[in-house]
């Protein structure tokens, strides 16, 4: 993920004075501003009670290793005070000249204004803002404050005990701290930008779409909070739509689970009742009920059919042949449309058992008007037709085939099957019929 963050350190490990001098800082006010293009500004307020023969005080102060101090300004209520920076051994020390001897015992005030150069990096990870400070003398009051610049966002800090105020400041108060008392405080923030919500949110699409629920809530909601940072309205409710389709999944996916393991099993009443509740739930979240409108069709289709199946079986039971072959095949039909081919088998074993009485279809006459002299052709030629028709049978007309009785028998089951298929009618079955039985009672050809 191409994710753009703020890197930021800033240490600060000894701030402290000659063994021979005795301070006590009765409060010190640390703030520190960072601006995007690198750079921090770093403001010291410290109020002290210094012991006897108290000139002068030495700050070591470290930022980075690329940090250096551009400007040091050091006043007190008089005006500016001499100071100077240091370097031994790469540690900035700043010294610190007062105009006389303080007073032992009586509070004094100066501040420090710093402007530290290259404090800041910009990292493509999450970024931070690192405060590590020890003292070699007691503070009864720490006030600890860092602004990160426009555009950012807080994600979390340590210790835990901070404030956020404004959505850009960060802030520690700790009293009573002894001397060489060592301190971290830290900042993890982002810079807000649009293309990194974006990577976040398409993270999120990504575990959604691998039904990782979990994770993928998580990553909207984080998108979410970076979009309405951004006032971004779009996003904001693309982002909560997913997140109430989550919600409606976990609710929906177990009962949608419940409600198939009934519909294999052929509860069709109770699969029903299961997928009408998990149909309201998903429009309830925004979530496509496609599969669960198939599911529901299909529920009604079986319903359908079994009814047709049971109406079938009633009218065979009553004698109802012809009803019962209709009730029969529209069962069939609905059994196919579900792709139920066990239940297609069964309906066909029922449809082979039915014997259809056919009646025969009369052809429609048609008038046709012909021309008397047409009739009259049209007559001679049939009779003449006829003439010579018995004629070529006379004289090519063989001796009819003796069938034995066992391939009569076979005849008469073949004849059967055709007319419970339809493809003789009633008439044509019963005379032939009749011309097989007349052949099975003669006598076998010696």
């Amino acid at each position: 993920m191409n994710r753009k963050a703020l890197l930021i350190a800033l240490v600060i490990p000894s701030l402290f004075i000659p063994t021979q001098e005795k301070i006590t800082v009765v409060q010190f006010d640390q703030h520190y501003e960072i601006f995007l293009d690198g750079n921090m500004k770093a403001t010291w307020d410290l109020t002290i009670i210094p012991g006897e023969g108290i000139k002068s005080m030495l700050l070591h102060a470290f930022f980075s290793q690329k940090a250096y101090i551009k400007d040091l300004v050091v006043t007190d209520s008089e005006g500016s005070l001499n100071s100077k920076t240091l370097l031994k051994e790469g540690t900035p020390i700043i010294e610190i000249t007062f105009r006389e001897r303080l007073t032992p015992g009586a509070e004094y005030h100066f501040t420090c204004n710093l402007d530290v150069w290259k404090a800041v990096d910009i990292g493509e990870t999450e970024g931070s803002f690192t405060l590590l400070t020890g003292y070699n003398f007691p503070i009864e009051n720490l006030h600890i404050t860092a602004v990160i610049p426009e555009g950012t966002k807080v994600r979390n800090y340590f210790p835990a005990d901070g404030r956020v105020s404004s959505g850009n400041t960060l802030s520690w108060v700790m009293k009573s701290l002894p001397s060489g008392f060592n301190i971290q405080t830290s900042i993890s923030f982002d810079i807000l930008s649009e293309s990194f919500a974006d990577n976040v949110f398409q993270d999120g699409v990504n575990l959604y779409d691998l039904q990782d629920f979990e994770n993928a809530r998580r990553k909207f909601e984080e998108a979410l909070d970076l979009y309405e940072s951004l006032d971004i309205r779009e996003k904001i409710n693309a982002c909560t739509t997913y997140l109430s389709r989550i919600d409606g999944l976990e609710q929906g996916l177990p009962l949608f689970t419940d409600a198939a393991a009934l519909y294999d099993k052929g509860d069709f009443d109770g699969a029903l009742t299961a997928f009408n509740q998990v149909k309201s739930i998903y429009e309830d979240h925004d979530l496509p009920t496609d599969e669960i409108d198939e599911y529901i069709s299909n529920v009604h289709t079986y319903e359908e059919a079994f009814s047709e199946l049971q109406k079938g079986k009633t009218a065979l039971e009553e004698g109802k042949n012809e009803e019962a072959r209709t009730y029969f095949s529209k069962a069939r039909d609905l059994f196919s449309e579900v792709d139920d081919s066990d239940m297609v088998a069964e309906v066909d074993a029922e449809l082979s058992q039915i014997i259809i009485e056919v009646k025969p279809t009369e052809p429609p006459v048609v008038e046709k008007k012909r021309p008397f002299a047409g009739v009259i052709i049209l007559v001679v030629v049939v009779v003449v037709g006829a003439v010579l028709l018995v004629l070529v049978k006379s004289k090519l007309q063989k001796p009819a085939v003796v069938l034995t009785a066992e391939e009569i028998r076979e005849e008469m089951r073949q004849l059967k099957a055709r007319f419970v298929y339809g493809e003789i009618n009633k008439k044509e079955y019963e005379d032939r019929l009749a011309e097989l039985e007349e052949k099975l009672k003669k006598p076998k050809p010696k």
